[in-house]
């Protein structure tokens, strides 16, 4: 089959969603498949070797969308029609449903099979976080009105799959897919003990991992009173959060530090040759960790990564 992904945002912008994407086309691409990133974000300065092809979209495109809607999707519908008459896919699969998702859903319905897999803030809504695009009654209406002509439904989680059904989509259509993880990057890769020595300054504690960027949904504003009650059990330990934006956890807690929480925000690049999401440091560091803590604080987002199969190897405690 030939299977387009389109996505607004892609490599070298690094998220759950482009990594997510990124193992599809990969694993579509090793089983005899021909898979074609298309995308708003510009072309890398060094572009990586990539099994599959990336097509790139005006990167002006989901601005037009959002400010002057009928133009951005007249141009948008202009693509993708060029792009289905040249490459004749067999499949498309959109990733976030707002505003790409929203504004090509006229265009995909009975032309060509389409899918629809929504990530977080363009389906959930959470007022007590202003969290969700849907938040806007104007985006809210599009969205009940476009979603619906997807044929078929990706949720990363059954979280997830709650979301579509109280958008009116049928449970039938609705697929729950787990994020991939590509095992045999984790498999192929040693526990480091002179990374874990580092992380924990030489010191022969517990290595706590906890990863993602940091934002409310996500919980990792409470690990600092986590830390604390583990501290004051007599508990030895090193937290390390690595990811964007992880910084917030020192500004929201001045004792962080003195907890044991240490911060990561930047980790290794993916590499032009050997490319992999997550970055071959990172899954570096997953290996060095003892702890792999994650869902614990999860509040709005379960279970919508296949984690215990890439630690399952190993005594982890996982939680």
């Amino acid at each position: 089959m030939k299977i387009a992904q389109l996505i607004a945002q892609f490599y070298p912008y690094v998220g759950g969603a482009e990594v997510c994407v990124h193992n599809i086309c990969d694993s579509l691409s090793r089983h005899g498949h021909e898979a074609i990133v298309v995308t708003t974000t510009p072309p890398p300065e060094d572009p990586p070797e990539l099994p599959y092809e990336v097509l790139y979209l005006s990167p002006r495109t989901c601005g037009l969308l959002r400010k002057a809607p009928w133009l951005g999707k007249i141009y948008l519908h202009y693509e993708l029609a060029r792009l289905q008459k040249k490459q004749k896919f067999d499949l498309w699969q959109v990733t976030m449903g707002y505003p790409l998702g929203t504004y090509a859903a006229p265009f995909f319905a009975g032309r060509v099979p389409a899918v629809l897999r929504c990530c977080g803030q363009d389906i959930q809504t959470l007022p007590e976080l202003a969290y969700g695009y849907r938040l806007d009654p104007s985006i809210d209406s599009l969205a009940r009105k476009t979603y619906p002509l997807y044929a078929g439904f990706v949720a990363n989680s059954p979280t997830m799959k709650e979301e579509y059904l109280q958008l009116g989509i049928p449970e039938s259509s609705i697929e729950v897919i787990p994020n991939g993880v590509q095992l045999s990057l984790f498999a192929e890769t040693a526990p480091d003990i002179e990374l874990k020595k580092s992380l924990c300054a030489g010191r022969d504690v517990p290595l706590i991992l906890t990863s993602g960027r940091y934002h409310e949904k996500k919980g990792f504003h409470l690990i600092p009173q986590m830390a604390r009650l583990l501290r004051e059990m007599g508990l030895d330990f090193i937290w390390l959060v690595a990811g964007r934006g992880n910084k917030k956890i020192l500004e929201l807690c001045p004792e962080a530090e003195s907890l044991g929480i240490r911060v990561l925000e930047k980790v290794g690049a993916a590499g032009k040759k050997g490319f992999a999401l997550p970055s071959r440091e990172m899954i570096a560091l997953y290996k060095a960790a003892d702890i792999f803590a994650w869902g614990i604080f999860r509040k709005y987002e379960r279970a919508d990564t296949q984690w215990y199969n890439c630690f399952k190897a190993r005594n982890y405690l996982f939680f």
